[in-house]
């Protein structure tokens, strides 16, 4: 939440899975690589419709 650029996350890739989800990948604190596994037709309408008002 809070850092260089707040609210912001630099993600490095996305692969979508067969079953439908998708894995994310993004770089914390430079240091390590993280990754993170979501449904994507969930990801999606959350984005489109539950998204957070710009600051």
């Amino acid at each position: 939440m809070t850092g260089y650029v707040h609210n912001v996350v630099f993600s490095c890739g996305a692969v979508p899975e067969d079953d439908g989800t998708v894995k994310i990948y993004w770089a914390g604190a430079d240091k390590v690589m993280c990754v993170g596994e979501a449904d994507l037709e969930e990801l999606v309408d959350l984005c489109l419709t539950d998204s957070r008002p710009a600051t």
